[in-house]
């Protein structure tokens, strides 16, 4: 079957899990005692994403994951206080950035076959880390799930999805975050 995109981006998203999250089946365990929530919408993302890549050498899945950015700012304690908070700043990325990668590596082993797959974690605004990542990987499409903020919501706080298909250097195609039959 001829596959229509060589290179596909695909954004996710997960937060810490509740314990009905876990009960119900619906996280991921990226260490022990430790649970990811990953929306639906982010998992059929990346089973679309799979579906639509070549699996020539030259093709594949780039999954990307922005990790809250720590602000090095020198306004708490001066330049003396940055120095003592920036190894622990670089820390917190560092665990953030392992935590990322086995979670985007488990949910890739549990939904992609057959597909060439990359990882990249990094703190940074998500809206930044896609569209620059789209560029190195020099993306054929981006395949990302929309968040399912209310209109209100989106309107006061804009929405990543829609800022991605303005700014994409390529297609995108966004995975609506609520299914017609759920």
């Amino acid at each position: 079957m001829s596959r229509l995109f060589a290179r596909a981006l695909v954004p996710v998203d997960f937060a810490e899990a509740t314990e009905a999250h876990i009960d119900q089946g619906h996280a991921l365990e990226i260490a022990e005692g430790v649970h990811v929530e990953l929306s639906p919408a982010s998992v059929r993302a990346l089973e679309i994403a799979n579906d639509m890549v070549g699996r020539d050498a030259g093709g594949g899945l780039r999954i990307v994951h922005a990790t809250p950015a720590l602000d090095r700012t020198p306004v708490y304690g001066g330049a003396a206080g940055l120095n003592r908070l920036s190894g622990a700043i670089d820390e917190v990325h560092k665990a953030a950035k392992a935590a990322a990668m086995e979670a985007m590596q488990k949910l890739a082993s549990q939904h992609c076959t057959g597909v060439n797959i990359t990882y990249f974690a990094h703190p940074a605004n998500a809206l930044d880390l896609i569209l620059s990542e789209a560029k190195a990987f020099d993306a054929d499409v981006i395949v990302l799930a929309a968040s399912g903020r209310s209109r209100v919501a989106r309107f006061f706080l804009g929405s990543t999805a829609d800022r991605v298909i303005r700014n994409a250097p390529c297609p995108v195609v966004v995975v609506p975050a609520h299914h017609g039959d759920d």
